[in-house]
């Protein structure tokens, strides 16, 4: 039997209690989710840059010798590159005659915003004919 005066089910206290749990908990499941989706998307970005600036290292020299200077281009789906090619300073004395020349190599991709950008750079060293 119960007892009189005694309650049966929740009260409007504990039912507000309980709802406020319940969207405190929602809320930081989205804040995670969200997080993890932007992280994801970042990575996907930054994968997209790092396969073309292999890409466009790959490309250098396989036209012809390599010379010092720049290139600017868009690599498309707000992806910009930039390579720079410049002598390689070795600090040691001058190299024997007929000697290839090290050229230092960059490759620079740009991509985002301004309130979110990103860039991956590689650089490299590759040997080519001295200039005559």
């Amino acid at each position: 039997m119960i007892a009189r005066g005694a309650q049966r089910g929740f009260g409007l206290f504990e039912l507000l209690v309980a709802l406020a749990l319940v969207a405190a908990t929602t809320a930081v499941a989205f804040r995670i989710m969200g997080g993890a989706a932007r992280g994801a998307g970042d990575a996907e970005r930054h994968t997209r840059a790092v396969l073309l600036a292999e890409s466009r290292m790959a490309e250098i020299g396989a036209a012809g010798p390599l010379r010092p200077g720049e290139a600017t281009g868009d690599g498309g789906d707000g992806y910009l590159w930039h390579v720079s090619i410049r002598p390689f300073q070795t600090g040691q004395a001058a190299p024997a005659p007929g000697a290839p020349v090290a050229l230092q190599v960059t490759v620079t991709v740009a991509w985002g915003s301004e309130e979110r950008p990103g860039e991956f750079s590689l650089t490299t060293l590759r040997l080519a004919p001295r200039p005559r």
